[in-house]
């Protein structure tokens, strides 16, 4: 086969295990259709599900999944895995994963595609760390002004960055597919809503997302759950402020679940 023909290699990266990220997946399978191979790079930490997908993937087992250890333990292992990996793209999926793909790429002379899927430096869990924020700060300063392609979820954000480093981000808006394989939600999760009125919760499990304010709420509500679909950083908090309010039977956690299954749980309440 003549090399002009041959699939060019895509390496795309994110922090996460892969298993509730539709996002990446979808733009995974966007690159397929449009000739690319695509290996999606991420980690396997001790709860993860398996991942069977139509592109190839790869996690790595790390000794740090907490705190700046995890971050530069991570963009390590990614620098060195990209250093002597078949490619010919990079795709950096936010911040946390820029300074391997940067200099990965400066190494060796390869294209590289930044991923800002919000504006990273302004997120809850960074805006009352001043100084983690400033080195994230830092390092966007560094690295932003000198990625020739980028792009981001809406206007306003990119807005912002273009406006910030005098760049050309671009928008590519994540929407829902128009089909899906419907799967069935647990017989647990089932029992417990059924025949109530249902508040839902789809997403990340941190600060400034309100979770907190609604699990105070439900002692006031009859007839009523909340459902928490997702994980992250305050869980073991939150699961502590519910059994304290003993709201056991009014708020669920289901913990992380396959994006291909997460549907049904929206269209079923």
């Amino acid at each position: 086969m003549n090399d002009n023909n041959k699939k060019k290699i895509i390496i795309v990266s994110v922090t996460n295990d892969l298993v509730a990220d539709n996002r990446v997946h979808k733009v995974s399978v966007s690159l397929l259709k449009f000739g690319y191979d695509v290996l999606l790079v991420g980690r396997k930490l001790k709860g993860s599900l398996p991942v069977d997908r139509i592109y190839n993937t790869k996690r790595f087992r790390l000794i740090f999944n907490k705190s700046a250890l995890f971050y530069a333990e991570y963009n390590i292992r990614l620098f060195f895995f990209l250093l002597f990996r078949k490619a010919d793209v990079f795709l950096s999926n936010d911040l946390d994963t820029l300074p391997a793909n940067f200099l990965a790429s400066k190494v060796r002379r390869k294209k590289l595609v930044y991923d800002s899927h919000e504006y990273f430096t302004e997120v809850p869990e960074l805006v009352k760390r001043k100084r983690v924020k400033r080195i994230w700060e830092s390092i966007e300063k560094r690295i932003l002004p000198k990625i020739k392609y980028s792009y981001t979820v809406c206007g306003s954000i990119a807005e912002i960055y273009n406006k910030k480093y005098d760049i050309n981000m671009k928008v590519v808006r994540n929407i829902p597919e128009c089909e899906m394989q419907l799967k069935d939600i647990t017989s647990e999760v089932y029992e417990k809503t059924k025949n109530k009125k249902v508040i839902l919760y789809q997403g990340a499990v941190n600060i400034g997302r309100g979770i907190k304010e609604v699990i105070r709420a439900m002692q006031f509500l009859e007839n009523a759950v909340f459902l928490i679909i997702g994980d992250g950083d305050i869980k073991a908090e939150l699961e502590q402020l519910v059994e304290n309010n003993k709201l056991q039977e009014k708020v669920i956690f289901t913990g992380r679940i396959p994006f291909n299954q997460l549907f049904a749980y929206t269209k079923k309440n």
